[in-house]
């Protein structure tokens, strides 16, 4: 049973933690989704870079390739995500 244990808490230790979106993967669509995620029900609304942050999601989504779209998304996500920045 100890062994069991160890495993288990070794497999915990050495697990990272996963926010559902990953850069360079050929597609915007998790980068996207993971905003949502974060935004829904005004959730983050409090950031003070929030409305800029919806304004770089929005021209995000109309990017030309996926490189664009995933740069714009990463800065609207970067302006939300705990601790805020301020500039």
């Amino acid at each position: 049973m100890s062994i069991m244990r160890f495993i288990l808490i070794a497999l915990f230790i050495s697990t990272t933690a996963w926010a559902g979106h990953s850069t360079n993967n050929g597609t915007c669509d998790d980068d996207i989704l993971h905003y949502e995620n974060m935004t829904v029900n005004n959730k983050r609304s409090d950031a003070p870079l929030y409305a800029k942050s919806q304004a770089m999601y929005e021209l995000a989504k109309t990017m030309n390739t996926v490189r664009q779209c995933e740069n714009y998304m990463e800065e609207a996500l970067r302006m939300i995500r705990k601790p805020y920045p301020t500039e």
